[in-house]
């Protein structure tokens, strides 16, 4: 298995489309042809001697091809009777002709016509190189073998323009990539869906049959190398270009270590949609056109496709690797993520066909999907350690929701966005004891730890968070604000949690019975703090002194109420309450509790004092306004104007 150093550099300058055969017989000949009549070479034979080949015989017009090769089939049958091995016989005169019709039909400027000729002619040669393999020093077996080397020059020339004559798939379409500093997860990759009119690789039925003729051919010849070498290195380059269109070459893993994160981010988002374009479209594709070409060698094709790929899916594994490499940061989390599931499509897509040639490649690919998960990981450790250092010395206005819980809970929303392959990683981890050890607090006695360690995880980070925020409370010195933060915070929590199925199936109903249990309590804590001291202003007792009501206590009382009201309206005023259902069960629950107490208080002392100025100076509010100025608050306000009824 290759190791992933992630010191690979540029991708562009490590595809030297080179044949990983099976000996070390070259091919003929490395050139491409992107001509699209296909035409070839005129000199195509004169590497061969042209005097051994009959070069001056000339060809009859009505030459019989069928007769030919008959003859041949006779000689062949004759000389593998021949029991005496030590001198060969000569060879038939139409042999010379046979070679003339050979050299004619190679040396065409065009291949579009039928080469059924060629492919009969191909397998007598080989009958004759068998038969005359037999006898010893034998100058026959030499030209026979010319013979055969010189149609498969032309079969591998051929070959080479079917390869590179496929219409040019229109470039893939792909989103304009942004990215936003600190986000918490760009947009996730799609599937990549290949357009209408897009039918990469582009060959005809007709074309894909006479490579089908050629490889057969080539291969039963003994030429099964220099076949699989021109098919690797016209596939080759026709994947490379398909990759290079999507920018593929701009990923340099050299330059990961020194890009910020900003600019890292919409390399990897690029990554991400050239694996699945790969791993989607590409290969299927590939492995379709191979199995066609190569539907009497599927085996050997199996063989040729892995090594096909190889190059590129190295190429793009290095640029992962590397970027496995970077310090977990929270943040990174979501495109590790991507990364992650990319390269488990990639691996699927080649196990689409299982064959043990695909061995080491899914260890290379396995090995980085591990160190991207072992980064996933790292990154939740990164968020515990980040709520747990989170110790701002400045409470928030008016207790509203801290902004790290909202960004803990946005950040898990959006994580349970990949819940299966979140749990997929957490299930290795914990098998592997990888899990990073944490200094936070157990999860709850009402967790159900029976579920998934990903629960667990989602759990300790949640007990992490409470921690902070019970902290963050002791900013606030009033008592009620505290409760008023504790509450606001419970709320948004606990609403989150609700709103997400995923993350409630993996806290359960018990933490959420527990959570709104909580939010009740703040509630009752605040209106206890607040207005059961108020209340205490209007209280009955001592008002009435040897059964007479003692007015010196009496406007005590009703100073004592409106000095502790205006206190509370004016402090509370600016607190702010944004989740509308329990602003307004807040209201309501003060409403409830101080409205009929203040105004059976009013009704039954009221016409102790005269009406008019002396009235309004102790009885400075009406039932109702209290109740409208109620109902002014937690809305953040700095100033209200407090507007009274007269008697």
């Amino acid at each position: 298995m290759e190791k992933h150093s992630g010191k690979s550099g540029s991708f562009i300058g490590r595809h030297r489309w080179r044949s990983n055969l099976e000996s070390p017989r070259s091919s003929f000949s490395h050139k491409s042809h992107h001509h699209k009549s296909r035409v070839l070479p005129d000199t195509l034979i004169h590497s061969e001697s042209s005097d051994d080949l009959n070069d001056s015989i000339p060809l009859p017009d009505d030459v019989d091809h069928n007769q030919i090769l008959a003859h041949l089939d006779a000689f062949a049958h004759q000389i593998s009777n021949i029991q005496d091995k030590t001198t060969p016989p000569e060879l038939p005169d139409v042999i010379d002709t046979f070679s003339a019709i050979i050299k004619s039909k190679t040396r065409k400027s065009t291949v579009d016509e039928d080469n059924t000729f060629l492919y009969e002619s191909v397998h007598r040669l080989c009958k004759l190189k068998t038969a005359l393999a037999e006898f010893s020093n034998t100058s026959q077996l030499d030209k026979i073998g010319k013979l055969l080397r010189q149609i498969m020059k032309f079969m591998e020339e051929e070959l080479r323009a079917l390869l590179v004559d496929s219409h040019v798939s229109p470039e893939p379409k792909l989103k304009v990539i942004s990215s936003k500093h600190f986000s918490f997860k760009s947009e996730r990759c799609p599937i990549p869906e290949p357009r209408k009119d897009e039918d990469y690789p582009g060959f005809s039925e007709e074309d894909i049959s006479k490579m089908n003729k050629i490889v057969k051919t080539m291969i039963s010849a003994g030429y099964k190398n220099e076949c699989l070498n021109a098919y690797s290195i016209a596939r080759g380059n026709a994947l490379y270009e398909q990759l290079r269109r999507l920018n593929f070459e701009k990923l340099n893993a050299e330059e990961v270590q020194k890009l910020s994160w900003e600019w890292l981010e919409a390399d990897i988002t690029r990554w991400v949609r050239i694996i699945k374009h790969f791993s989607h479209f590409l290969i299927p594709a590939e492995w379709k056109l191979g199995e066609l070409v190569f539907s009497n060698d599927s085996s050997i094709f199996r063989g040729l496709f892995v090594n096909l790929i190889r190059s590129l899916i190295t190429s793009l594994l290095d640029y992962a690797a590397t970027v496995a490499l970077l310090k977990p940061s929270a943040e990174r989390l979501f495109k590790f993520l991507d990364m992650y599931e990319a390269l488990h499509g990639l691996k699927d897509a080649i196990n689409g066909e299982e064959h043990e040639s695909c061995n080491d490649l899914n260890l290379e690919i396995s090995s980085v999907i591990e160190r991207i998960a072992e980064g996933v990981v790292n990154m939740f450790g990164d968020l515990e350690k980040s709520i747990r250092h989170d110790a701002a010395k400045t409470p928030v206005p008016g207790g509203a929701v801290h902004p790290l819980t909202r960004y803990v809970l946005n950040y898990l929303r959006y994580a349970c966005d990949y819940v299966d392959t979140l749990e997929q990683i957490f299930q290795k981890s914990a098998k592997l004891n990888q899990l990073p050890t944490s200094s936070s607090s157990s999860p709850p006695e009402d967790m159900d730890m029976e579920k998934s360690p990903l629960a667990a995880q989602i759990a300790s980070v949640m007990s992490l968070l409470d921690g902070n925020l019970a902290v963050k409370s002791t900013l606030y010195k009033d008592p009620s604000l505290r409760d008023i933060f504790l509450m606001n915070n419970g709320r948004y929590i606990l609403q989150k949690v609700k709103g997400s199925s995923e993350i409630k199936k993996m806290l359960g109903d018990n933490w959420c019975r527990r959570r709104s249990s909580e939010v009740r309590h703040y509630h009752k804590s605040y209106q206890r703090e607040t207005w059961a001291r108020l209340l205490q202003c209007i209280t009955q007792e001592g008002i009435l002194v040897n059964g007479k009501v003692n007015k010196k206590v009496l406007k005590e009382r009703f100073k004592n109420f409106n000095a502790m009201f205006d206190e509370i309206h004016k402090t509370q005023g600016p607190w702010v309450v944004s989740d509308e259902q329990l602003q307004s069960e807040l209201r309501a629950s003060i409403s409830a509790v101080v409205i009929p107490a203040y105004r059976s208080f009013v009704g039954r002392y009221k016409h102790h004092f005269e009406a008019g100025k002396n009235m309004d100076k102790y009885i400075k509010y009406q039932p109702e306004d209290i109740e409208a100025l109620i109902e002014t608050l937690f809305e953040g306000n700095h100033s209200t104007s407090m507007s009274r009824r007269r008697f």
